[in-house]
């Protein structure tokens, strides 16, 4: 049956061999676009942790809502040790974090200060790289109050290296209060939404300048890869006992939905592209048999009076369709997989195109090489979904062949 199913697929090399391309080239394009992006997505969640902090973010309870320096972790010594006793913690990083106002004799600026400690950063994020001039917050300079700004900053308030800068904050007890500090060094990450806010100095600098004491304003928690962040939350909450009540403590998802319901929102586009896509070439393949039936009704009238029953011939154009499937199949994956090794092994820089810069959910994504991501159960299910279209596209045509009266077949074309 399958041998004979075979050499009718290719009675009309033409048509089968354009089914065969339509089907294999939509399927390799979806696993593409699949590969391409989970990678999308995987690199999103990256960026947003960094932008976070930390898998985890512990502050002072109601800061994340307010942002206000009011809110924040006092006595951190002791939630810090109960985090690096935890088993899948990796790393705790202490930041004091402000809204606050540069000036300079040139105007104003808005920023962002994150006082934080060099070496824990780097942990997660070497900002070192970034800084075109002078150094990042490097423990040889020896400026009391040393202050990293973004381009744009240094851009609107025409500085330069070594000019002192006024920072206006509010401190913790709502007082508002001017320290001055020295530019040591100019960042420019290449994004720029992110250098036109952004500032860093130290935390010692930050608690002295706004007499916060040994407070912090937020202790980021990286966590080990296989690690559950809502575990570890509710972990640590149970070893804080009633100290917990007077912390928040977020995910990043949870810090950041606006960008889990951007992928959320993607991936659901992604599959309406999938249905839609799939349901056109499923109409093309049920046309195509239907002419193959159409054309063969004779041949299998003949089949029908020499014994063949209405079962073996349903069966016969199933078989036909399997092949095509599998074949068409094949090739998806094997075009699919040729182009998803490229672009995990080289990648495609969207620089060529001009300069690039997404901003998704408030996440800064200043990535411009894509990247895709090989996820066999996905491939699998993929591909099954595939050949179960092709199948269900050859049902109708199947039925019609089978309904095919021997006497009245054979009388056809004569």
């Amino acid at each position: 049956m399958w041998k004979v199913a075979w050499r009718n697929l290719w009675r009309n090399r033409t048509r089968t061999a354009l089914s065969i391309a339509a089907i294999g080239l939509t399927h390799a394009l979806l696993l593409v676009f699949m590969a391409i992006n989970e990678a999308g997505y995987q690199s999103a969640e990256q960026s947003a942790v960094k932008t976070a902090g930390g898998q985890l973010l512990v502050h002072g309870s109601g800061y994340w809502q307010s942002l206000s320096s009011r809110h924040t972790v006092d006595h951190p010594t002791a939630v810090i040790s109960t985090l690096e006793g935890m088993v899948g913690v990796e790393a705790v990083i202490g930041r004091v974090i402000l809204q606050g106002l540069v000036s300079s004799s040139h105007g104003s600026s808005m920023v962002r200060l994150a006082g934080i400690d060099r070496q824990q950063e780097a942990l997660q994020i070497d900002l070192g790289p970034y800084v075109t001039q002078g150094s990042f917050l490097d423990p040889a300079d020896q400026a009391a109050n040393p202050l990293v700004l973004g381009r744009g900053i240094i851009h609107d308030l025409e500085l330069e290296l070594g000019d002192r800068v006024v920072l206006t904050a509010t401190d913790p007890q709502g007082e508002v209060t001017r320290a001055l500090f020295r530019l040591t060094g100019i960042l420019e990450t290449g994004s720029d939404s992110y250098d036109e806010y952004a500032a860093y100095t130290t935390v010692e600098a930050a608690q002295r300048a706004f007499a916060m004491g040994e407070r912090l304003t937020q202790i980021g928690v990286l966590l080990d890869q296989n690690a559950q962040p809502d575990a570890i939350r509710n972990r640590l909450q149970r070893l804080l006992g009633e100290r917990a009540d007077t912390l928040e403590v977020l995910t990043w998802a949870e810090a950041y939905p606006d960008l889990v319901g951007y992928i959320e929102t993607d991936r659901g586009l992604g599959l309406v592209f999938a249905i839609v896509a799939f349901l056109v070439v499923g109409f093309g393949i049920a046309n195509t048999f239907l002419m193959s039936v159409m054309e063969r009704i004779r041949e299998l009238g003949l089949l029908g009076a020499l014994g063949l029953g209405p079962g073996k011939i349903l069966k016969l154009v199933i078989c036909e369709a399997s092949c095509l499937g599998l074949t068409a199949v094949s090739l998806g994956v094997s075009l699919g997989a040729a182009v998803n090794y490229y672009l995990c092994a080289v990648g495609l820089d969207l620089k060529m195109f001009g300069d690039i810069e997404w901003d998704a959910g408030g996440i800064i994504l200043s990535e411009t090489v894509i990247h895709s991501s090989f996820d066999a159960a996905s491939w699998i299910v993929a591909s099954l979904v595939v050949l179960a279209v092709v199948l269900a596209s050859s049902l109708y045509p199947a039925w019609r062949a089978r309904r095919l009266e021997p006497a009245q077949a054979m009388r056809c074309f004569q």
